[in-house]
This record gives C-alpha cells, sequence and structure tokens, in this order.
C-alpha cells in the first residue's frame, strides 16, 4: 500500500497553504481510499483551508468510501485528528452544512 506523506510534499511541517492542499488533493484524487496511507507524521499544525482544499474535495469524489482511508496521525497532536474529521464530516453533509452556517451567521 502506498504511503502519501503530507510534509514530503509539502516541505513543512505547517499544512495551511490553499495550493498545498490543491497538490495534495491532485496527487490523490484518482486513488481509491483502500490503495493509499495518508501520513500526517511531522506535520505540527494544520488549516482548515488547507484540509478543504484537499481531504473536503477528496471527500466529495469519494463519498461512500472515504471513511476506509487510513491516516496516520502525529503524536501528541490530537487537534489534527480533530479538524480532519470536521472537515471530512462538513464535506459530506454538503448542502446542510451550509444551511447550519447561514442560520448561525443570521442568529450573530
Amino acid at each position: 500500500m502506498k504511503t502519501v506523506n503530507i510534509k514530503s510534499l509539502i516541505n513543512t511541517s505547517l499544512a495551511s497553504k490553499s495550493n498545498d492542499g490543491k497538490n495534495l488533493f491532485d496527487l490523490i484524487k484518482g486513488l481509491n481510499p483502500n490503495e493509499f496511507v495518508l501520513s500526517f507524521d511531522g506535520i505540527n499544525a494544520t488549516t482548515t483551508l488547507f484540509l478543504n482544499e484537499s481531504l473536503g474535495q477528496y471527500a466529495l469524489l469519494n463519498p461512500g468510501s472515504i471513511n476506509n482511508l487510513e491516516i496516520v496521525y502525529p503524536d501528541n497532536n490530537y487537534m489534527i485528528k480533530l479538524k480532519v474529521e470536521d472537515v471530512i464530516e462538513n464535506a459530506l453533509l454538503g448542502e446542510e452544512y451550509d444551511a447550519m452556517v447561514d442560520n448561525a451567521l443570521l442568529s450573530l
């Protein structure tokens, strides 16, 4: 099974840039979630922007099998896992998530 190491792809421990997220998406978009392992080893922090451009888009292409994707997280960094799970969940909710955000903004 192929391992896709994010740090090796983006050459930094901060996964934050939109372009880096798009590059990751371009690398994995043709792969089935059962064909590779996604590794966050060496990543200290990530942003929702990066994750939306990579895993959010990937989840939209693979809604029925995204949960089969094996993801390796750095030790002692639970926040990355939480962000990844949120981005995937929100991508899968689609219009329902957009409506929740709109309603929250209207309530301000």
